[in-house]
């Protein structure tokens, strides 16, 4: 009967306060709203205290999960333990992303490797382009020349183009030179290093897999699932095996053919130029212009395929650049994933809960541990009712009882109303957020049921 007298009278006063409202509309008069945000504002319905039941929360909570299934190696805390925001909390198993870190470092050693080569072979196909330039300007002056008689300039001129050509000999020496050799140091670095990764690889699969084969009690699916990830750490250390034994084989019989055919083209060219020049010197015929026309369009030829050459070359640097920044790219993403095998405090606080042991599979998704701030404790109330949040605003005093401590008032103030509803029992209720600004010393404990009273008179 009370509360329905009560719910009369707010009704009530609602109305008039409607009423008053719409005349205050009805003459353009401005009503200034003062405070910040909605929970700062209320409606005075002429109760002096509003009470609702409630629970003691911490000022701050945090649960933890595991990003990926992983068994836990080492737990560094234990529940009571005192962190700050950054302090490793435990240690997940890390096998799998130390093998990713070695793979992914021997894809960066190999991807450096290949972009030297690249970068080596452009410096070549641009240094062709370049000769290859210079013998049609030769063939040019060489043509002009003929059209024009001999001269002394001409004569000269073809004298230095024999010299062009014996540079040419010594360059295709050099690289018959280079191939002969065989691999530079850095591909059979970068050959021995993937050599390396993938050993270690290949006896971290024999820790791993090779009990599991050997016990008879494992089931059929692991056993496969053993043998197929052991074969196939062997296979890749049997594929870098090979191919640092290729580079240390040194070149094909078909590569040094081909060094050795470009000594040839070189010295036969010098020929050819040492030829024009006897020409010369013997007097200008119709048969010389022929040739040093034939030479000049020769000449042309050799630029559109040195052109293309370095087209090539620019690709190829252009993919090997490519490929050692997908390879930076996975070292870094295999350096966070083990990085995120520590699970860390992302705030300052206590451990509330531990829900795993050491050596148990953390399940994705499962809370691991609960951080909580007990610096500052809070009241959260459960059954504020509509008819009453609306005399509730942020700021207001509040007097706390908990059930624990008889008798004993802890004195508060609301600092939250949520903007939210929730519906229990059929009752519409709104979350209301007190801090316990003074405890009186009590050792409370979360999730203590507590009583608030909210002074609605201020």
């Amino acid at each position: 009967m009370k509360k329905l007298i009560i719910i009369t009278v707010v009704l009530a006063i609602a109305a008039v306060a409607g009423y008053f409202g719409y005349e205050q509309i009805q003459a353009h008069q401005e009503v200034e709203l003062t405070g910040a945000g909605e929970d700062s504002l209320r409606v005075d319905t002429g109760i002096d205290r509003v009470t609702a039941e409630g629970k003691i929360i911490p000022l701050q909570e945090d649960i933890l999960s595991a990003q990926t299934s992983r068994r836990v190696v080492q737990l560094f805390v234990y529940e009571g333990y005192s962190v700050v925001a950054g302090d490793a909390l435990l240690q997940l198993d890390t096998t799998d992303e130390e093998i990713a870190i070695r793979q992914a470092e021997a894809g960066v050693t190999q991807a450096k490797a290949t972009l030297e080569t690249a970068q080596a072979g452009w410096l070549q196909a641009q240094l062709n382009l370049d000769v290859a330039n210079l013998g049609v300007r030769s063939a040019e002056a060489d043509l002009a020349l003929l059209q024009s008689g001999p001269t002394t300039a001409q004569i000269t001129l073809t004298e230095r183009n024999v010299a062009v050509a014996e540079a040419a000999i010594n360059q295709a020496g050099s690289n018959l030179s280079l191939v002969t050799e065989g691999a530079t140091s850095a591909q059979i670095a970068a050959a021995q290093a993937q050599v390396t990764a993938a050993q270690k690889a290949y006896d971290n699969a024999l820790k791993i897999y090779q009990p599991v084969l050997q016990d008879e009690n494992s089931n059929e699916a692991d056993r496969e699932q053993a043998s197929f990830l052991l074969t196939a750490s062997l296979s890749k250390l049997s594929s870098a095996q090979a191919a640092l034994d290729a580079l240390l084989a040194g070149a094909t019989n078909a590569e040094r053919n081909a060094a050795a055919s470009g000594v040839t083209i070189a010295s036969n060219q010098r020929d050819a130029v040492a030829a024009q020049l006897d020409l010369l010197l013997a007097g200008t015929r119709e048969e010389q212009i022929a040739i040093a026309t034939a030479s000049l369009q020769q000449a042309q030829d050799r630029v559109l395929e040195a052109e293309v050459g370095a087209a090539i070359a620019e690709t190829a640097v252009s993919q090997a650049e490519a490929a050692l920044a997908e390879a930076e790219a996975a070292l870094t993403t295999a350096a966070y994933n083990l990085s995120e095998r520590t699970l860390v405090a992302p705030i300052a606080g206590t451990v509330a809960a531990i829900y795993i042991k050491e050596h148990e599979v953390a399940q994705v998704g499962m809370p691991i541990v609960i951080l909580a701030d007990f610096s500052q404790w809070l009241v959260e109330t459960t059954d504020l009712t509509e008819l009453d949040v609306v005399e509730v605003a942020r700021g207001l005093a509040v007097a706390v009882e908990v059930d624990a401590f008889p008798g004993e008032i802890l004195s508060g103030v609301v600092t939250d109303v949520s903007p939210l509803s929730t519906n229990v029992l059929g009752d519409v209720t709104y979350s209301v957020t007190v801090s316990v600004t003074e405890n009186q010393g009590l050792p409370l404990r979360w999730g203590m049921t507590a009583v608030a009273s909210v002074d609605t008179t201020n």
